[in-house]
């Protein structure tokens, strides 16, 4: 973002800028900001301001967007979704600065910026300066180059110079701070880092789980009550369990923990198949709510079908029950939003599944 025409100020007018700060707010102890109050004062805010951004654009992305959640499983995805955040967390912290007068970072630190004729920059400048920041300061987030920037302009200041994106427009002051404020930016520095720290180390072990899912073998899972045999892609794992009626559940779970998807069998005795599965849908109502429902063929079998939604949350449930020799099989699958992002593997497992009940016509039963 282009600042005012006119960057440079004359000297008188920069000192009589100061002198009017000075009158203003009384900074008559006020001096040129050091590099280290500088450097911890702006890492804070950068952390915190691009922490909120990630965090809101992560959510909404991970519930819409299954082009990103497939982008997330790439080795490098988290990192670069989080680059890709720094220049929208600067411009949050444009907006913090412009509306509260400073940044929590440099309050904490007595620091404040403002222009060589003693004016607080508007949210506009901010931004200007901010751009300049990501780019001659960050290094656009590159993490190697960004030290090298970094240092160099550490060194401009230690020269008596300005950085290179405040020029001779913007300068940064500071007034003391006691012990007390400067004892609470620490922790509050530390506790932030820790807090990057954690994100960083819990990142890696989902690459590395997601590489280790990635490069698994699919596996063979055989249905006990028919004998029947299919392949299973790694992304699925599979458990079972024994619900309350004591019937065994075959649960598979998307390694992303995004879709579940649940077998069993039932004896449905004098019930007709609708009776049965609108009493199982009544019984589920705890879980999901599952109104209306159809019945229909499927595979040659009677089938009763229903789709609804998790009982508390968003995940988009569907139900099949069929009919077979005397027994209500069904299939119930669970896909969280963006629910497009499991689809392909729901509907695969979904059909290899019934093949090991009811196998597709063409196939031997």
């Amino acid at each position: 973002m282009e600042r005012p025409a006119q960057k440079s100020v004359p000297h008188a007018s920069r000192l009589d800028g100061r002198a009017l700060l000075k009158a203003r707010f009384g900074l008559s102890s006020e001096t040129a900001a050091r590099a280290w109050p500088r450097w911890f004062a702006r890492t804070f805010d950068v952390w915190w301001h691009t922490g909120l951004v990630a965090t809101f654009l992560g959510f909404t992305l991970c519930r819409t967007s299954p082009g990103f959640l497939r982008w997330l499983e790439t080795p490098f995805g988290w990192k670069l979704f989080g680059l890709t955040c720094i220049p929208a967390g600067l411009l949050l912290d444009a907006i913090v600065q412009a509306v509260a007068g400073n940044t929590p970072g440099k309050a904490m630190l007595g620091l404040r910026v403002v222009t060589a004729d003693g004016r607080f920059p508007g949210l506009r400048e901010i931004v200007g300066r901010n751009m300049g920041v990501w780019g001659a300061g960050f290094a656009f987030g590159l993490p190697a180059v960004s030290l090298l920037t970094m240092a160099r302009q550490g060194l401009r200041l230690r020269r008596g110079e300005p950085a290179s994106y405040d020029d001779d427009y913007f300068l940064v002051r500071a007034r003391p701070v006691g012990w007390c404020r400067k004892t609470v930016f620490a922790l509050a520095f530390i506790a932030l880092f820790l807090v990057v720290v954690l994100l960083d180390a819990m990142d890696r072990q989902d690459s590395r789980e997601m590489a280790a899912v990635l490069a698994a073998s699919p596996y063979a899972w055989t249905n006990p009550d028919t004998g029947r045999q299919i392949t299973v892609p790694p992304q699925w794992r599979y458990e079972t369990f024994t619900d309350e009626d004591g019937a065994v559940l075959h649960v598979f779970t998307e390694h992303t923990e995004h879709a579940v998807v649940l077998l069993a069998r039932e004896a449905h005795g004098d019930a007709t198949i609708a009776q049965y599965s609108r009493a199982l849908a009544e019984r589920l109502a705890n879980q999901a709510a599952l109104p209306g429902g159809q019945l229909e063929e499927f595979r040659g079998k009677a089938s009763w079908v229903v789709t609804g939604e998790e009982k508390e949350g968003a995940a988009r449930v569907r139900l099949r029950v069929v009919e077979v020799h005397g027994n209500a099989w069904r299939v119930m699958a669970m896909q969280s939003p963006p629910a497009a992002y499991t689809d392909d593997l729901v509907e695969a497992l979904e059909q290899g599944l019934w093949d090991t009940v009811t196998p597709r016509q063409g196939r031997s039963d």
